[in-house]
């Protein structure tokens, strides 16, 4: 089992605490963070402005490409099917994440579609680790919600 860097999901967490929101996300490769996005659809007035969406399209601009090869996603809640699919589509190989979705569900409705089902359907396969500073995550979940 690989271990995460909480330092760098405590970076995921800073971000959406300081966008007032539940999710934040960080782009990483090792302990060097390369992109960090807060979910903002309500403040662009798009339903597909997630934080992780933002932090992959944020990272392939910065380096001009699309394949995401060797890069961990940390972000504060269990992605989306969206957000998972995106993962996939640029082959990110890790995602660690906080809460769950059936505990984001319980706050706000959801998706009830699980990233490791969408991964093992999946092209590319993604090292998925939840729990990660859970209750932290837990704690932002219900003051943003």
């Amino acid at each position: 089992m690989i271990t995460p860097d909480t330092r760098i999901m405590n970076t995921a967490i800073e971000i959406a605490e300081k966008n007032q929101t539940p999710f934040g996300a960080v782009l990483a490769m090792g302990d060097e963070i390369f992109a960090t996005a807060a979910n903002q659809t309500r403040e662009l007035h798009d339903p597909t402005a997630h934080a992780e969406l933002l932090v992959i399209r944020k990272l392939c601009s910065q380096l001009k490409k699309t394949d995401l090869s060797g890069f961990t996603l940390y972000t504060t809640c269990e992605p989306c099917p969206m957000c998972m699919s995106a993962a996939i589509w640029a082959k990110i190989d890790v995602i660690y994440y906080g809460c769950d979705i059936p505990s984001i569900s319980e706050k706000m409705p959801q998706i009830d579609i699980r990233s490791r089902d969408i991964n093992k359907k999946s092209f590319h396969n993604v090292t998925i680790q939840g729990g990660v500073l859970e209750k932290r995550c837990m704690e932002i979940l219900q003051l943003f919600s």
